[in-house]
């Protein structure tokens, strides 16, 4: 497949000539850097953006367990709620029970099969 890739970019080249294949990086450039601004302004404006969702996330984990009851109640009174089948309330080995850490046993060892995993790419 490595062999292939040039041979595409060759007959490019050939079929629009040296200008062709620099305007297409141009372009191709413009686009990619495009969406990045775009990424970076939603990331870091506060109306509407990851703050509300860090809010709510916060907001789910605070609630007890007959909080999370009275959520999944339908409109004759029978709840389906089921602990540890919604995400509601929070979580057992997170700290302060948070959906957004990775100070937690599971967070940790993603991280060192992460790390570890990637040197074996290298």
């Amino acid at each position: 497949a490595s062999f292939l890739i040039p041979w595409g970019v060759i007959l490019y080249t050939a079929a629009g000539g040296l200008k062709a294949t620099f305007l297409a990086s141009y372009i191709h450039t413009a686009i990619i850097f495009i969406v990045l601004v775009i990424s970076v302004y939603t990331v870091y404006v506060k109306n509407f953006s990851t703050d509300a969702i860090y809010d709510g996330l916060q907001l789910v984990s605070s609630y007890s367990e007959t909080q999370c009851s009275n959520m999944f109640r339908s409109s004759d009174g029978t709840s389906f709620y089921e602990k540890g089948a919604y995400s509601c309330g929070p979580v057992p080995d997170n700290r302060d029970g948070s959906y957004l850490t990775m100070l937690s046993g599971g967070g940790l060892q993603f991280g060192i099969i992460n790390i570890v995993g990637n040197f074996g790419t290298v």
